[in-house]
């Protein structure tokens, strides 16, 4: 694809933005998501519980990638139990998710509880796939990354 630079194939997601959750626990995606789903052919997601700088959120694969992340499960022999663990939380929690011809998605009640969203959320991009998040957690999150970033030793250890 064109618009996917070094990453081959895989599908790219870029930005930030905030959407509000209705009472049916549905949210309309960003159209930038859209348009990636659409360009890649698909009307579904695969969301699933993620926990990240120890806050909860949901991390959505668009259906080939969540392919990939699977198979890195059965390409490994499951004799660490760390692994079998973190497979347990992370592709047994998985739910497949449609995308409504308006562009929303139902987040399952489960995943809204885990990631305690409440009626603002923001979709996050994390290259292959993106996350959401309680909109009040991921700027506490964002303002922590802020002041390390401002650290150059920091800068240095990410090698950036």
């Amino acid at each position: 694809m064109g618009d996917c630079g070094s990453l081959g194939d895989n599908a790219v997601f870029s930005g930030r933005f905030d959407h509000s959750i209705d009472e049916k626990g549905r949210v309309s995606m960003p159209v930038r998501f859209r348009e990636v789903l659409q360009r890649e052919g698909h009307d579904r997601l695969y969301i699933t519980s993620f926990k990240e700088y120890g806050q909860p959120c949901l991390e959505a694969y668009l259906p080939n990638e969540w392919e990939n992340v699977i198979s890195k499960f059965v390409n490994k022999r499951m004799l660490d139990t760390n692994l079998q663990l973190f497979e347990t939380f992370y592709v047994g929690g998985a739910h497949e998710v449609p995308v409504d011809k308006q562009g929303r998605i139902l987040i399952p009640p489960k995943l809204r509880d885990f990631a305690r969203l409440g009626h603002e959320v923001t979709f996050s991009a994390k290259h292959n796939r993106f996350q959401l998040w309680d909109k009040a957690t991921l700027e506490q999150v964002l303002k922590a990354a802020e002041e390390q970033l401002s650290n150059p030793e920091f800068l240095q250890k990410i090698d950036f």
